[in-house]
């Protein structure tokens, strides 16, 4: 075997490894709302999925896009909502509805998060700021 051929078998090796060592925590199950509520910012630039209700504006009407809410104290505020079904099924059937048929999956890539003590009372809701928000129904 030459020189050649054993460092480009080193270089894969390695390249291997490197993919198998990234952390399964980077996409948040949607029943793992309890990492997400207690390491946030491990998350940030990272793919994460939970399920949950969108409403345009907000909980409160205080959002400028889309706010989605889960089962536990994670909220999702997203200026886009993806596809465009999705969009038009939120604006149209589902805006604010705590209905099965209205509950997606939503994906997103948060680049901030904050928490709020007086979106619900006695609750700290932990809240990921992302550009966009794909939902799955």
């Amino acid at each position: 075997m030459n020189q050649n051929t054993t460092s480009r078998g080193r270089r894969l090796f390695l390249l291997l490894v490197g993919v198998a060592s990234v952390s399964p925590a980077a996409l948040a199950e949607p029943n793992d709302l309890a990492s997400l509520e207690s390491a946030p910012q491990d998350y940030l630039g990272k793919e994460v999925e939970v399920t949950g209700y969108c409403v345009k504006g907000g909980v409160k009407g205080d959002v400028l896009g889309y706010e989605c809410t889960t089962e536990g104290t994670v909220y999702v505020d997203t200026g886009t909502i993806e596809p465009a079904a999705a969009k038009e099924k939120i604006d149209a059937t589902c805006n604010g509805k705590y209905e099965e048929a209205c509950r997606a999956t939503i994906r997103f890539v948060p680049h901030s998060v904050s928490t709020s003590n007086v979106l619900e009372p006695g609750k700290t809701i932990t809240i990921f700021n992302t550009k966009k928000a794909e939902l799955n129904f």
